[in-house]
């Protein structure tokens, strides 16, 4: 059995019985079952792979088979029972994936996550070692964190604002509970860490190697309501305001992003710093690098225009804005791009 595993990982941490050892054992004593003919490999995946188990969970097992036999089994003549099955008393999730497809298929985060803690049971021709390692690859993509601040920030600081002020609580609280996923998704980029499914996301978040300070009871704050009051919501913002400032302030020294900026504004700051590194593009390099439609939004349209087949940056307008000019967050950029040419 191969284990594919990073130093520190996020892991589960319960107090319920694991009952992990007999779940394991009634796992080796079944999996003769599962290898029969065109099967390449035999992998362990779900609650148990990340070294828990109850008499709540499924033993989760994934078959990868060669074309012919995926395309043969799916319809109706698998030896083995699929899906939710009882097997020699234990309740198992069976799955069956075509090799080659899963070989050419892009993983997101929840899948690369899912497999980062996968073991492998059987794999005489090391084909599913060979998968696991090349999928695995995949970086963690830390820069996506500024959209998962973004979407935190519009939902728990300018809705949330929106429903302080009308006094709907009920609709702030909802409003919050959307921010909870983006914001600690960012907070698994921090770490380096795939974004695992929503089911284990705050239970792991509790391991991650780096987490704001008093992070068990900065998330009761978050999920808490209160009292449903107006105060309850207002303390609720102010608790995710505090662990949203925490992962952007780590992100920005992470990645040196030393402008005054928050990291939410880092990629529109570095494309306009890019896009203003030059007086005129042609409209052909133009539309490669930024596409016609930008020149129709803030903070691009204020300091750059098309003029007969060539686009042409304004430095005097750039020089000259003012925060009325534009909504307040672009004006923050454009300015901190200001810095650069005065």
């Amino acid at each position: 059995m191969m284990e594919i595993q990073k130093i520190k990982r996020p892991y589960v941490n319960l107090e319920s019985e694991n009952t992990i050892e007999s779940m394991l054992g009634a796992l080796d004593a079944s999996l003769h079952r599962f290898i029969c003919e065109g099967v390449i490999g035999v992998m362990m995946d779900g609650g148990l792979s990340r070294g828990y188990g109850d008499y709540l969970s499924e033993i989760d097992v994934v078959i990868f088979l060669d074309k012919e036999h995926f395309q043969m089994y799916q319809n109706g003549v698998c030896p083995f029972p699929l899906g939710i099955a009882m097997i020699d008393g234990y309740l198992y999730d069976v799955k069956l994936l075509d090799y080659e497809e899963e070989c050419q298929k892009e993983y997101d985060s929840i899948g690369l996550w899912d497999l980062s803690y996968a073991k492998i049971l059987y794999d005489p021709q090391e084909k599913l070692a060979a998968f696991m390692e090349e999928k695995l690859k995949a970086p963690v993509v830390v820069a996506e964190a500024s959209g998962f601040l973004w979407e935190a920030w519009w939902l728990y600081k300018l809705a949330g604002n929106i429903w302080i002020h009308r006094g709907d609580i009920l609709q702030g609280h909802y409003i919050f509970n959307l921010a909870i996923r983006p914001l600690l998704s960012a907070l698994f980029l921090v770490n380096e860490e795939y974004i695992p499914h929503d089911k284990w996301l705050i239970h792991m978040s509790r391991s991650l190697a780096w987490t704001p300070e008093n992070w068990d009871e900065l998330l009761l704050g978050v999920i808490s309501t209160g009292d449903n009051s107006l105060q309850s919501l207002k303390k609720r913002q102010k608790c995710i305001d505090e662990i949203w400032n925490a992962i952007d302030q780590k992100l920005c020294q992470n990645e040196g992003f030393h402008t005054g900026l928050t990291y939410k504004q880092k990629g529109a700051y570095d494309n306009l710093l890019r896009l203003t590194s030059k007086d005129e593009y042609t409209l052909e390099e133009w539309e490669e690098l930024a596409g016609l439609g930008a020149l129709n939004y803030d903070p691009i349209r204020a300091i750059f225009y098309k003029d007969g087949n060539r686009v042409v940056f304004d430095k005097e307008s750039l020089l000259n804005l003012s925060p009325k000019d534009m909504y307040s967050w672009m004006y923050q950029i454009a300015d901190a791009v200001r810095e650069v040419y005065k």
